[in-house]
């Protein structure tokens, strides 16, 4: 019976090899029919691995090979293509930007061949066309954000069809398996390498060219960078993940890239925000002690006040930091989806900016501080001290040495200071922790 069914499959095969042999060899097309073939004589104990079986391995074999070849160029150039004209809006449905073209006429249990995305320079290549579909249940799982950027959703879009349709070949040689597999695994390794370095020199390109005054604002593009470095995370643990021991550092490798891009971008974060407050503070030096335009300033006010009532001069300086912090915690909180990326930069940036104010007092440690800089330093540190915690800032770096150290100068300075002013106009330190109805 064995035989029977050998000799019939080599009068198939000498009309199958006459048919694939008049296509294109730039054609895909015909890997559904190994697909259903394999999946046949694998599961046959007389027939697998069998004359025919054998046959049909190697005349697809190479066929597989430069599919894998062809799509890995063809990846690359999108990725380059796509960064470089990338708008790193947030992407809210991959599926929505898919052509649209008519289901070819195949079994739909038998997955389909992804297709090579661009022309590969100096090859004629027939490229398949992706059908359209509703989403598969695979997919889903990998696009629960939706907020990652076209470039990058698309590359792990792609990626994650190719190891499908890999896997599903089910190729049933083990040595030609674990080459496919180990192959597709490094490709997807070297891909979200590059998209990760990519993300975070775009990410460091747009903080540099940004304002760095109070008018600076988180955007969502910046958030859609976070969110790529998060959709790589989770992706590279699922496409360059293996048990076997020397591919196991694929995943490894990609995952402390990954790791410290974040630190690098947080750090970046974080040093735009010090220099936010660097110019706030450059603004109010202007009134330390025995400067000329202190003095000035005054005898200025002084003498207005006794004819008109002078508004609290320079709390639109403090006004606009603290709008500014708000605006930054209330997007990044909105918009990243890794609460641990949030809370690391909420930690280091509270921490940065408090060692900054306490800095910036320690210099000015033998001078008695302006009643105007005293003013717009207690609304920011009240105001800072408040958002942070309501951010979820613990207390024990809440109330540092630094914070501590900054509190209790700007209580002393305040104390003298209503005693040479006369009071401070209902700003105050006290209660540090928590907000007057009059200071909101």
């Amino acid at each position: 019976m064995v035989e029977h069914a050998e000799n019939f499959l080599a009068l198939y095969a000498i009309e199958m090899d006459a048919a694939l042999e008049i296509q294109s060899p730039e054609s895909w097309d015909s890997f559904p029919l190994f697909q259903l073939l394999n999946d046949f004589l694998r599961n046959d104990y007389h027939l697998c691995n069998g004359k025919f079986h054998k046959h049909l391995q190697d005349l697809y074999a190479p066929l597989v090979v430069r599919y894998v070849d062809l799509m890995e160029s063809s990846i690359a150039q999108s990725i380059h293509k796509g960064f470089d004209r990338e708008s790193w809006e947030p992407v809210k449905s991959l599926t929505s930007n898919l052509p649209n073209v008519n289901l070819p006429n195949v079994n739909l249990q038998i997955p389909k061949v992804p297709n090579l995305p661009v022309p590969v320079a100096g090859l004629s290549v027939n490229l398949p066309q992706m059908p359209s579909f509703s989403t598969p249940s695979w997919m889903a799982a990998i696009y629960d954000s939706d907020n990652g950027s076209g470039t990058s959703e698309d590359l792990f879009w792609k990626l994650d069809a190719l190891q499908t349709f890999i896997r599903d070949l089910h190729w049933p040689e083990d040595e030609f398996a674990k080459h496919l597999e180990s192959r597709i695994q490094l490709m997807s390794s070297n891909m979200i390498e590059n998209c990760v370095k990519r993300t975070k020199m775009a990410f460091e390109s747009k903080l540099t060219k940004s304002s760095k005054s109070t008018d600076f604002r988180i955007s969502p593009t910046l958030c859609t960078m976070f969110n790529v470095m998060v959709d790589a995370k989770d992706q590279s643990a699922k496409l360059c993940a293996m048990e076997m021991g020397q591919e196991k550092q694929y995943h490894t490798t990609i995952d402390e890239l990954i790791e410290e891009s974040v630190k690098d971008m947080i750090l970046f974060l974080v040093a735009k925000f010090v220099a936010i407050l660097e110019g706030v503070l450059a603004k109010i030096s202007r009134y330390d002690e025995g400067t000329l335009f202190s003095s000035f300033l005054s005898f200025t006010v002084k003498a207005a006040s006794k004819y008109v009532d002078v508004p609290k001069p320079g709390m639109d300086v403090a006004d606009g930091y603290v709008t500014f912090v708000r605006h930054s915690q209330d997007m990044l909180r909105d918009k990243v989806n890794e609460e641990v990326y949030i809370e690391r930069l909420f930690d280091q940036w509270y921490t940065a900016t408090m060692n900054l104010l306490g800095t910036w007092l320690t210099e000015r440690m033998e001078q008695q501080l302006h009643v105007y800089q005293l003013k717009i330093l207690i609304r920011i540190t009240k105001k800072k001290y408040r958002d942070f915690r309501l951010q979820g800032v613990l207390d024990s770096t809440l109330n540092s040495k630094m914070y501590d150290t900054v509190r209790n100068r700007l209580t002393l300075e305040e104390a003298t200071a209503s005693v040479r002013e006369g009071g401070m106009q209902g700003i105050s330190m006290k209660d540090s922790d928590e907000e007057d109805e009059d200071d909101d």
